[in-house]
């Protein structure tokens, strides 16, 4: 815990040397929140699409599904 003394006297410190004390704390949460280990890289596996065969060929005529829409 943080002494009431510490907590007046920044209470009534400058502006700049509270700013200080923020960027002090900021740095040292930073470094605090460091990764200890490395992430873990993924390896990446190459994409193979299969081919299929849908056993004819689909004809469709854009003029009569266009016209169903109206």
């Amino acid at each position: 815990m943080i002494a009431n003394e510490i907590l007046i006297k920044i209470e009534n410190a400058p502006i700049s040397e509270r700013i200080h004390i923020i960027e002090y704390i900021l740095q040292s949460l930073k470094h605090d929140m460091q990764p200890t280990t490395m992430p873990k890289v993924r390896q990446r596996k190459p994409f193979q699409v299969r081919s299929f065969n849908l056993g004819q060929d689909v004809h469709c005529d854009r003029d009569e599904i266009y016209a169903e829409r109206g």
